[in-house]
């Protein structure tokens, strides 16, 4: 479940095209995107159903974020989809959202 803290952030619909790699195993990694971002969180569609507390490197195709993240939840979709919840230790700057060509980027 999400905690207080990102239920009360200001949510930004984006579309974010990340790599996701597990923290611990390097060698597990997907390309993913965001439905949205705060401050302090994105929620992502991933195929690979992420573990709650488990730690991530995000890293953005487009634009320079790259950050740890930690799962905070992970709910099933639909057939080969989640829905993950990742919470960032701090603001990570610009997103750039390639769903919307006319506006560079996304203030997080």
């Amino acid at each position: 479940m999400p905690t207080d803290r990102q239920k009360i952030q200001k949510r930004t619909p984006a579309t974010v095209a990340l790599q996701i790699t597990s923290a611990k195993q390097p060698f597990i990694t997907e390309l993913a995107f965001t439905e949205n971002v705060s401050l302090h969180g994105v929620r992502v569609v991933t195929e690979r159903a992420w573990k709650p507390g488990e730690r991530v490197i995000v890293h953005s195709y487009h634009g320079s974020i790259q950050s740890l993240a930690r799962v905070i939840y992970c709910y099933r979709l639909a057939e080969a989809r989640y829905a993950v919840g990742l919470e960032l230790p701090s603001a990570v700057g610009a997103w750039v959202d390639v769903s919307q060509p006319q506006s560079p980027s996304v203030e997080a």
